[in-house]
């Protein structure tokens, strides 16, 4: 067997044992969301977290806008298992085009997408009396969409890929922004 050949079947072992990995993280969150309603989250931070945001009387609203179909699975569950309602749209026609809740909801928005980008969307939305608090991901980290994002008056921007917690606690401001316009 040629040292090529093995690499490339080593880096194919590898590539499964990610995603055997990624399966079971997963299937441990499903889990755990299922018991979260049983027990109180161990850490403060999530505490007042949960309690200040979804302590409304329906679920806070995370609309996701996002052309990458495995990006808007991901932020799903990840949103979901963290007690909110998703919404989750592949272009931002398909947001624009949907009811859009006044309150007790935010965007996560990718900028760079084939309509529009994410900022011109939130703009429209804006324009059109509809608009709420946003947080801009991106996997770009060039001069022009680092210069966009600076610019635009969104809560976060989170370049990809990110941890988990900057983005909960951005849709934590972000949805304590939209409580707090729509009283």
């Amino acid at each position: 067997m040629s040292s090529g050949h093995f690499k490339a079947k080593r880096g194919h072992y590898e590539e499964y044992a990610i995603k055997s990995e990624m399966r079971i993280v997963t299937s441990l969150a499903r889990k755990q969301a299922g018991r979260r309603s049983e027990r109180p989250s161990k850490t403060p931070k999530s505490q007042a977290r949960v309690t200040k945001v979804v302590g409304t009387q329906s679920p806070a609203t995370v609309l996701v806008v996002d052309d990458d179909p495995s990006v808007l699975r991901s932020l799903k569950r990840l949103i979901s298992a963290s007690g909110f309602a998703v919404k989750m749209f592949a272009k931002p026609s398909e947001l624009i085009a949907s009811e859009i809740p006044t309150s007790n909801a935010c965007m996560v928005v990718d900028i760079d997408m084939p309509e529009m980008t994410g900022i011109e969307m939130c703009e429209v939305l804006k324009g059109s009396g509809r608009g709420l608090p946003a947080i801009l991901v991106t996997g770009r980290t060039d001069a022009r969409t680092r210069l966009m994002a600076a610019q635009s008056d969104s809560v976060a921007v989170l370049f990809k890929p990110f941890d988990k917690e900057p983005l909960l606690d951005a849709i934590a401001r972000a949805l304590a922004l939209s409580t707090t316009r729509s009283i």
